[in-house]
């Protein structure tokens, strides 16, 4: 749909007061969902006990003014309109997507054990959703599902997940696996031209620096939770949206730290717990304005404080980047900055954004595309790549 109107969100409100179900006849017909399909739909949501269930399937526009195809911006609108509690289902290209507002049953792993059983049906997924919020089983058959199965997207030629890296949901295929095992390794004093560090060493620093970073993932991802579990959005538009993308980010670096995940996807749980953090206080606010994502310093994304741009020339390109003031003021004296976030490749250091991490490497955990769950949908998508 090229753009939803005031028309159009008219008529979702009207049916979802009526049997909870709104298809739209394009989507219905691009997906290839029958009448009988919809009507299975309809009985399902009127038989759901557990959930205040609403079901929204409408393929929304990138150019969309108003939602910019996010199903979670387009529910954040709806629940503003009708309040009360409910949950949605609907589709965030390629994906089905559930949204929950308020006093509602944990949805978490919902549409992924659903993708997982029909794929390419999205009726089916629809169906089977409505059954895992109603019996609550999501997350126990998520993690009943081999782990090569549930994350088989990141694997590249044939190599599965576990023998790569431990990817998350909605994390790109990487590209190029990176030969040799993969760590994090920063740089804390720089160091003599030519010096490199003997293996036994990176692999000291190895153990420490990933027991350390995930110690803080876990730290930061958990008291992300706590407060949204204590909290509300105020009953904005804007609050309700801010608060999705809190609940979206939470859920993405969660589904991370739920398994053996790789440093290069820990530093992506640590970034998306920062930004659901700033997207909490942000729906909090008295009259909160639209969130978006702040600007990270692209020379290593967890550092923290204001960022301005710079002009960093790498090799025979340049490239306009944000970075930290220390970062920025190193680039402005034409050094290298100290602390650019590395991982190992082998036997020596390579910057992450000289890596093929995927969506990660490509947008600078989000400090060049702040979209960063998009980004990463996208990415996947344009590979073709379907969740299994």
């Amino acid at each position: 749909m090229a753009e939803i109107t005031d028309a159009t969100i008219a008529e979702i409100e009207q049916q979802l007061a009526g049997d909870g179900v709104w298809i739209d006849p394009a989507f219905a017909k691009g997906h290839g969902i029958s009448a009988a399909d919809e009507t299975a739909i309809e009985q399902a949501v009127a038989g759901t006990q557990e959930a205040d269930l609403k079901v929204v399937l409408v393929d929304i526009d990138y150019g969309d003014p108003r939602f910019q195809g996010s199903f979670a911006s387009l529910t954040a609108w709806l629940q503003d309109d009708t309040g009360g509690d409910a949950t949605y289902i609907g589709w965030d290209d390629p994906d089905l997507s559930v949204q929950a507002f308020g006093d509602q049953p944990d949805t978490l792993y919902v549409d992924n054990v659903a993708e997982h059983e029909h794929p390419g049906d999205v009726a089916a997924q629809v169906l089977m959703a409505q059954e895992l919020i109603e019996d609550g089983t999501a997350e126990a058959l998520w993690n009943d599902i081999p782990r090569d199965e549930r994350y088989s997207w990141t694997a590249d030629e044939g190599i599965q997940a576990s023998e790569v890296f431990g990817g998350i949901g909605i994390v790109v295929a990487i590209g190029a696996v990176v030969t040799g095992l993969v760590v994090l390794v920063r740089r804390r004093r720089r160091r003599p031209a030519g010096f490199t560090l003997p293996s036994t060493v990176l692999h000291t620093i190895r153990a420490a620096e990933d027991r350390r970073l995930r110690e803080q993932a876990e730290t930061e991802v958990l008291a992300l939770g706590e407060a949204i579990g204590s909290g509300e959005a105020t009953g904005t538009a804007n609050g309700l949206a801010a608060w999705q993308q809190a609940l979206d980010h939470y859920a993405a670096a969660r589904s991370i730290l739920s398994q053996d995940a790789a440093p290069a996807d820990v530093v992506g749980a640590l970034v998306l717990a920062r930004r659901g953090e700033d997207a909490r206080s942000a729906a909090q606010e008295r009259k909160p304005s639209a969130w978006a994502p702040p600007v990270r310093c692209w020379f290593n994304p967890l550092h923290d404080g204001r960022t301005t741009e710079v002009t960093w020339k790498d090799g025979g390109r340049e490239v306009d980047v944000p970075a930290c003031a220390e970062c920025a003021e190193d680039v402005r004296a034409g050094r290298e900055p100290d602390d650019v976030l590395d991982f190992i490749e082998g036997d020596s250091t390579v910057h992450y954004y000289r890596l093929d991490l995927g969506a990660w490497s490509t947008t600078g955990y989000g400090t060049l595309d702040r979209d960063l769950l998009g980004a990463l949908r996208t990415s996947r998508s344009r590979r073709g790549i379907v969740r299994p």
